[in-house]
């Protein structure tokens, strides 16, 4: 129809990045800067801007994707994603595989650190048996060892040697979140007659019994015991941080306003 503009009758514009292969989307008519909040956050755990990319994300296919249906706030699993001394109660099969965690190691609050495979550990895999073909462009210092990140407010990135895997949320209620997980692999394993599934398996195992525990904890967030935002020791100073960056979203002050 030759009176119709595209440009004025078209689609709502928002603002959109390609990071990692996948599309970052921005409702807000003036977004916050991605190099600091987005890709910042890589660098902040990692400790170097270019550590992430020896993964080559943008390279890894899907091999695996699980949608889940949680039953709990949203900040509540970004909590529970930043901090694992419930890891050695819960997780038995990563604990396993990464002994560091028994001693509720929160693995996120140290800069560049990444949980150590276990001595006779030989892959990312829910029984410790060797996983599939390593990414190549990975560094020694990656090898043999998990990384977690989170990239507020809604996503999660697990690096281990020879796949990614990579969580979004998206919040529904102030008690319900779906959570889509992809499990990435580089083109010659999706190609192959590489078995995936053990290493599927073990986050697998980790994502249910992480949103359970999540949902245990649900009904308590509404008791007024449940005062800013319940007790948080010295090691838990990552997750403080966290909460003061919601509370500063939320209100719209600055904190150095004070």
């Amino acid at each position: 129809m030759p009176d119709v503009d595209r440009r004025e009758f078209g689609l709502i514009a928002v603002h959109t990045r390609i990071w990692l292969g996948y599309v970052w989307v921005c409702l807000a008519d003036e977004p916050p800067s991605f190099e600091a909040d987005v890709v910042g956050a890589a660098t902040l755990r990692l400790g170097d801007a270019e550590a992430i990319e020896h993964y080559g994300i943008d390279r890894l296919q899907v091999g695996h994707r699980v949608v889940y249906d949680v039953a709990a706030n949203w900040k509540l699993i970004v909590e529970n994603f930043m901090e694992c001394y419930h890891c050695a109660t819960i997780h038995p099969e990563l604990v396993e595989v990464l002994p560091e965690f028994a001693g509720g190691y929160a693995a996120q609050s140290f800069v560049g650190h990444g949980a150590e495979f276990g001595e006779q550990i030989q892959g990312f895999t829910v029984d410790g048996s060797p996983g599939v073909e390593r990414i190549p462009t990975i560094t020694e210092d990656q090898d043999r060892r998990y990384f977690a990140i989170t990239v507020r407010p809604q996503v999660f990135i697990n690096l281990v040697p020879d796949h990614v895997i990579l969580h979004r949320m998206y919040p529904l209620a102030v008690d319900r979140t779906v959570v889509e997980c992809d499990w990435l692999f580089i083109p010659s394993v999706m190609a192959g007659d590489q078995d995936i599934r053990r290493s599927v398996e073990l986050f697998e195992r980790v994502n249910e019994q992480d949103f359970a525990a999540c949902e245990r904890c649900q009904p308590a967030m509404s008791s007024r015991a449940y005062a800013k935002g319940g007790v948080l020791v010295p090691s838990e100073h990552h997750i403080g941080e966290f909460h003061r960056w919601v509370e500063t979203k939320v209100s719209g002050r600055n904190p150095a306003d004070g």
